[in-house]
């Protein structure tokens, strides 16, 4: 039965953390590095967190406050290192989308992509149009929106405008057809 906690545990997390960086990094022609450098990130920061958080605890501890174990403050009360991964990942995710976004590059670009797939996915209860674009080296997915009378069809040459992230990758500033 402990296991089952651990299985549906680690479910729930990459299910969360799969739709959350569908909605980060849509934009971004990364091919989810920028996903795994945050789920990294995040799993390497959260063991130092819970130390520190441990650390505190117990320096804390030469001050004699006696609770009941039901009335503990929130504040003295140790967050599960399950949740603190949960934190951790999500937070360097955010950081990385919010700073690749804000500090990229102003000159845009033009490149030329072939849609080779089409589809939705649900996140939560809302339904994205999602398109694969690649350009023979660098395959990816861009989120269209919640908009489902864009007509992109496999096959279909795209000229796309990008521009330069902060982390080194292509973010997606607007899509048309070739003509």
């Amino acid at each position: 039965m402990r296991h089952l906690f651990s299985i549906s545990f680690v479910i729930i997390y990459v299910s969360a953390i799969t739709q959350l960086s569908f909605l980060a990094f849509s934009d971004v022609l990364d091919d989810g590095t920028l996903t795994y450098i945050s789920v990294g990130l995040g799993v390497l920061i959260a063991p130092i967190l819970r130390f520190y958080q441990k650390w505190k605890h117990h320096k804390s501890a030469d001050v004699i406050i006696e609770y009941d174990s039901e009335t503990i403050p929130f504040h003295n009360r140790l967050l599960n290192f399950p949740l603190i991964v949960v934190y951790t990942t999500m937070g360097c995710m955010g950081f990385i989308a919010i700073t690749n976004h804000q500090f990229a590059a102003d000159e845009l670009k033009t490149k030329e992509f072939k849609v080779t797939g089409a589809g939705q996915k649900s996140v939560r209860h809302d339904f994205f149009e999602y398109i694969h674009l690649s350009d023979g080296v660098v395959e990816t997915s861009y989120n269209l929106g919640t908009e489902t009378n864009i007509g992109y069809k496999v096959g279909d040459q795209l000229i796309v405008k990008l521009r330069s992230g902060f982390w080194g990758y292509d973010i997606v500033e607007g899509i048309s057809k070739k003509h």
